[in-house]
């Protein structure tokens, strides 16, 4: 199963960007995203805490914390995940096994190029990059 932790949390502060300051609820952003308040209330939780978003208790979403073109999807990804490893690898090998004495560390070095290459991309866009698309 995969996450959608990082496109509903895209979604979220591309609504909030477009919206130019204008207080927002977690109900409008839900109603776009079509899904359940609760859900975009605990990932606007976790971008408050990344310091992403700006809110008040009686307003809801005040805005973004910085602006767009300083948001990078590196960023949002480290805000909204848990569990930030992309990959990883099975334990508790046949040591005996040729291939399960070094399947760990082939994995790991594999894993952990493909996870620097990712993080790479993502820092290289921004949120700026994905909002232009909707004006």
């Amino acid at each position: 199963m995969y996450s959608t932790k990082l496109s509903v949390s895209i979604h979220i502060l591309s609504v909030i960007a477009l919206m130019e300051a204008q207080p927002v609820t977690s109900e409008f952003i839900a109603s776009s995203i079509n899904t359940n308040p609760v859900l975009v209330r605990r990932l606007m939780s976790r971008l408050k805490k990344a310091k992403l978003i700006e809110s008040s208790t009686k307003l809801g979403v005040t805005g973004l914390a910085r602006e767009a073109v300083y948001i990078t999807l590196l960023d949002i990804f480290l805000a909204a995940e848990d569990h930030r490893d992309l990959f990883s690898v099975h334990t508790n090998t046949n040591y005996e096994c040729p291939v399960g004495a070094n399947i760990q560390t082939t994995l790991k070095h594999l894993y952990s190029n493909i996870q620097e290459a990712t993080e790479e991309k993502l820092s290289a866009i921004t949120l700026a990059d994905i909002i232009k698309e909707f004006k």
